[in-house]
Parts: structure tokens; C-alpha cells; sequence
């Protein structure tokens, strides 16, 4: 989709446009032009509101920072930002309103190690909700917490106490 003139993008810096699900930030930075999801993936302010420099976009609320290029995330309990693809064509910008629409289970698997691995609870809750939203069976999930508990502590504690517990509710889950 079109989104602007590369001229008018240089003059106001960024721009917020209107995605297909999410809005879609705009920014022009060290002569490129980058597309990424608007909604920081910490707790969804609106980046539009931060800063930019150096290609890094800081988010405002908790200070949360991204790459520009990629969306990757320097503070692991942020997780990356959504980006879409760029194009300029004849001065114009045009962007492909979508982000990463295939299949997610792999990151919220990533995704999930990560908030193991440094005890990020919202991370963990995160990645939780994102696989079972891809569609990854509960028995999965608990599969990979349990492997990582295994490998990872030293004895049962009361995290494998939890975890075992979760593991008889699931079948009573919607």
C-alpha cells in the first residue's frame, strides 16, 4: 500500500498509518525508511511516541529499545517489535501492511526459554498465551517447562511443584 511521499516522510520524520489489525509507525532515520507495528510489545504504548536516534527507537513508558531494521528488542523482557517490509518506488514509500502473519509458534517457543532462562514472569505469561493462540497443545507447552526444569534446577522445588499442579488442571481448561 501506498503510504506517503519520501519528501513528505523526511519532513515530518514519521507517521502512524492505519494497518490492516494494528497501526503501522512510519519513521525515516539516517536516510532509510523503516515500517514497524506502533504498539511497544512490552505493554503496547504507542511507539509513535518515543524517540529515535541512531536508528533505535526508544520507547517512552518503560524505555524499551529496538532496532529500526529488524524490530529486535536490546532488553530481553520487551520481546521484538513487529516490523513490514518497505519500498520506495518513484519518491513514494509503500509498505506491506502485514507482520509476520505464518506460523509464531517458533518465537513464542524462543520466547518461552528466554523467560525461563532469566525468571521474566511476563515473558513467560507472554509466550504461554502465544503458542496457545498458534495453536501449540498445552501438553506442548508444559512439555517444554518441564524439560527446561529438568535440565536447569537442581532438585524439585516449588517450580516443579506448580508446574506438575498446572499439569493436572490443563485438562480441566477450556
Amino acid at each position: 500500500m501506498r503510504a506517503l511521499s519520501l519528501a513528505e516522510l523526511k519532513a515530518k520524520g514519521r507517521l502512524v498509518l492505519h494497518g490492516r489489525h494494528s497501526p503501522i509507525l512510519v519513521v525515516h532515520d539516517g536516510g532509510r525508511v523503516f515500517a514497524l507495528d506502533n504498539r511497544c510489545p512490552h505493554m503496547g504504548f504507542p511507539l509513535d511516541r518515543g524517540s529515535v536516534e541512531d536508528g533505535i527507537l526508544t520507547c517512552h513508558w518503560h524505555h524499551a529499545r529496538f532496532d529500526l531494521a529488524s524490530g529486535c528488542t536490546f532488553d530481553l523482557w520487551a520481546d521484538d517489535v513487529p516490523t513490514c517490509p518497505v519500498e520506495l518506488r518513484d519518491g513514494e514509500v509503500w509498505i506491506k501492511p502485514s507482520f509476520g502473519d505464518g506460523d509464531t509458534s517458533h518465537h513464542w517457543r524462543r520466547r518461552l526459554d528466554d523467560g525461563l532462562a532469566h525468571n521474566l514472569g511476563l515473558v513467560i505469561a507472554k509466550a504461554v498465551r502465544g503458542q496457545l493462540s498458534a495453536g501449540v497443545p498445552s501438553r506442548e507447552i508444559l512439555r517444554q517447562a518441564a524439560v527446561f526444569a529438568v535440565h536447569n534446577r537442581d532438585g524439585w522445588g516449588i517450580g516443579a511443584t506448580i508446574l506438575t499442579a498446572l499439569g493436572n488442571l490443563f485438562p480441566l481448561l477450556p
